[in-house]
């Protein structure tokens, strides 16, 4: 009981953070303003703070990473994901100092096939002419069809770790919007974050 009164009250809180309904199918976040980042390490006070790059039952990060510079368990399974300012780069090389790897979903706004047809809530790092921002499906999709969906919607989409380690939020001033709210109690096995400080 003591947890569906919190899980009522977060939702209730963050009803004031500003979002689109951009079709039926996913909605769009708009990301505060400062640097990306991706970190080991869970950030206190940042004002976007979700999930990034896919972990192993035993919190082990799945693919390459990047920090400061320096590149941690090489892998070419995937494309790599560099985060530069406020934007963020797909490519074969990295591209800035910190960065991980994660599933391509829409190139050039061409958007990729995938052989997996499980259907889940599903999420990506988005960005077209005019910035970088959130999209996150409505209701549970297969990667291709949410691939789909987000190429109209943006040039370039990388997906981001969900499931039962989807848990994220966005702050809009005194606002915090939850993303995933039934992760939030499986949150401690999150291994890696894509934040703004």
């Amino acid at each position: 009981m003591k947890r569906f009164i919190l899980l009522l009250c977060l939702i209730v809180i963050g009803l004031g953070y500003t979002y689109t309904h951009i079709s039926n199918r996913v909605t769009k976040f708009d990301l505060p303003e400062g640097e990306l980042k991706w970190s080991k390490t869970r950030p206190k006070n940042a004002k976007m703070c979700i999930p990034a790059a896919f972990s192993e039952s035993n919190g082990d990060i799945v693919g390459s990473y990047r920090i400061d510079g320096k590149t941690y368990q090489h892998s070419k399974m995937r494309l790599k994901i560099s985060l530069k300012g406020e934007i963020f780069y797909i490519s074969k090389q990295w591209m800035s100092d910190n960065g991980f790897q994660q599933l391509t979903l829409v190139c050039d706004s061409k958007p990729m096939k995938f052989t997996d047809s499980r259907r889940a809530i599903r999420r990506a790092l988005c960005k077209d002419k005019n910035g970088t921002f959130i999209l996150e499906s409505n209701y549970p999709m297969t990667l291709t069809s949410f691939a789909v969906y987000c190429s109209k919607h943006c040039t370039n989409a990388a997906y981001l770790d969900m499931g039962e380690y989807g848990y994220g939020y966005i702050k809009n001033g005194l606002l915090k919007r939850h993303l995933y709210i039934w992760g939030l109690f499986t949150r401690h096995k999150q291994t890696n974050w894509l934040y703004i400080e």
